[in-house]
């Protein structure tokens, strides 16, 4: 009967300190009342421990639990702020935290891009071999409006698709242009957070790629317009895809809690996918800058040189960001 007061009498002053904190803030604790909210959160963890390795029910360990949250939310809330400035600790984000992520994440990215271009490369070599095809595997109107433009280049043109607007349309469209991608990389996101919906925009954005060139390449144009498309392609496709795959880490927290609780696992993984998130804005802009001003004007050799030189660059970024022996991993590899 001791042991229970004297437990009910920590539990009542606890609740009591942080009751305080949250009215009048934790600086305004001196160091001994600091020390004894330290000792009756340790308390409270060590009794919510006991009690759960007793079977407890839920029930009958919620005050514990709630107490030793409270408690270690306000001992250690911002214990990993930096204190460094907003721009420090953006890039910080982009070239160290978001690399890693990616990294940790190689097999959800390495699934999506693996039946996505699989999908692109299958649709592209039907098409090739039978035109009418693509009338099955891609919008009809589409398909059509893409052969009446084809059908309608001069001897000698070069197919350029719908990207016709004159150098100064290009700073408007270019805008225009980041903000449809952007949405697009959003709609990504919360596509990836229903898997079957996601599946489906997947297949058909890969189908649109491989059979929207192999109709060029029955006019002996799948060089022209793949250099346009590649050329800001490059970033984009791998940056929206990005953008899905934070989804996905969010469902994983769902469906593969493991030993965490659903609760816990999901704000965890929501960490995860900000961290993915992210840079994919960035990279939409840049994406946009390029398809803007690059895609529509530059000469094919150009266009392939800023393909090939972005690739380059995603590869260098992801490989070897956040790498360096200062840096920290703070995002934790996927799984359990």
């Amino acid at each position: 009967m001791a042991l229970a007061k004297d437990e009910m009498k920590q539990l009542r002053r606890l609740s009591q300190m942080l009751a305080f904190v949250r009215t009048r803030g934790l600086k305004k604790l001196g160091p001994d009342q600091l020390s004894e909210l330290s000792g009756l959160y340790r308390y409270a963890c060590t009794q919510l421990a006991r009690r759960e390795s007793r079977g407890e029910s839920a029930q009958s360990l919620a005050r514990y639990r709630s107490l030793a949250s409270s408690a270690h939310g306000v001992l250690f809330r911002g214990l990993d702020k930096s204190g460094q400035s907003f721009w420090r600790r953006t890039s910080e984000l982009l070239l160290a935290e978001a690399p890693r992520a990616i990294r940790a994440e190689w097999k959800l990215l390495l699934a999506s891009f693996t039946f996505m271009y699989g999908l692109a490369l299958a649709s592209y070599y039907a098409v090739s071999n039978d035109l009418s095809l693509a009338f099955s595997l891609l919008n009809p109107g589409a398909v059509s409006n893409e052969i009446a433009q084809l059908t309608e280049l001069a001897p000698g043109e070069s197919f350029r698709g719908n990207f016709t607007f004159g150098l100064g349309e290009s700073p408007e469209t270019a805008t225009l242009i980041m903000f449809h991608n952007m949405a697009v990389g959003v709609l990504f996101f919360a596509a990836a957070l229903i898997p079957p919906l996601y599946i489906g925009i997947l297949a058909t954005n890969g189908l649109m790629l491989g059979t929207y060139t192999a109709v060029a390449g029955h006019w002996d144009q799948a060089g022209s317009i793949s250099s346009i498309l590649w050329c800001h392609g490059v970033i984009e496709i791998q940056a929206i895809v990005l953008a899905a795959t934070a989804g996905l880490v969010i469902v994983r927290g769902v469906v593969a809690p493991g030993a965490r609780t659903r609760g816990f696992a999901i704000k965890h993984e929501s960490r995860k996918a900000w961290t993915l998130l992210a840079p994919v804005f960035a990279l939409l802009f840049i994406s946009g800058l390029i398809e803007g001003f690059i895609s529509p004007h530059m000469p094919a050799s150009t266009r392939i040189a800023v393909a090939i030189l972005t690739g380059i660059g995603l590869i260098l970024w992801v490989a070897i960001g956040g790498r360096s022996s200062t840096g920290t991993a703070r995002v934790e590899p996927s799984g359990q």
